[in-house]
């Protein structure tokens, strides 16, 4: 199997990034994960050109055709993130913006993508109704546009300092739950 782990926090150890972590512990040696960190990356925003439109390719030269290559060899794809302000980082934003490539590909130009599942993470410091709203509405299109069927999210409130989800351990079994699910069920890919 090959699993592409997203780690959209710009801070490194926090609490997305355990989220991520305990998600992949199921994870068998054999399968490849592919860990990619958006805020580490040199990429640039997209352009809005549409020129990918025509010809299934970004006219832009940097990081994000790596991932996009890995996006389309995936057979599961997680992304990990806090929110802010309501919606994801922009790091992690931005590489989804980026790839309008992969949506040009299946949509207007009817490639025949890899099927593959997708699951989201998110954490947020406060309590607020529709917290995770944005982030659920904006994964469900991005994975969408890579032939990736969004499997469901497992979302937290009320954290806010650096890795203290670590000390909830309903938490922490709510992900290992979720993830023998998302890894090993008889889930299947349409």
């Amino acid at each position: 199997m090959n699993v592409v782990a997203i780690y959209g926090s710009p801070r490194r150890g926090g609490n997305s990034d355990v989220m991520l972590d305990v998600f992949l512990s199921p994870v068998q040696p054999t399968d490849t994960i592919i860990r990619i960190i958006p805020s580490e990356m040199k990429f640039s925003q997209c352009k809005g050109c549409r020129a990918c439109e025509k010809t299934g390719v970004c006219v832009i030269d940097d990081e994000i055709k790596t991932v996009s290559n890995h996006l389309l060899q995936a057979d599961r794809v997680i992304i990990s993130a806090p929110i802010f302000f309501y919606g994801f980082p922009s790091a992690l934003k931005a590489l989804i913006d980026r790839s309008q490539v992969l949506w040009s590909r299946k949509y207007l130009l009817k490639e025949d993508l890899k099927p593959k599942m997708g699951f989201l993470l998110a954490i947020g410091a406060t309590q607020g109704k529709k917290l995770f709203e944005g982030v659920i509405l904006t994964s469900r299109f991005y994975f969408d546009g890579f032939n990736c069927k969004y499997q469901g999210e497992v979302v937290f409130r009320g954290f806010d300092k650096k890795a203290e989800i670590k000390n909830c351990q309903a938490c922490l079994e709510e992900i290992k739950k979720a993830a023998q699910n998302f890894f090993y069920s008889e889930n299947t890919i349409k």
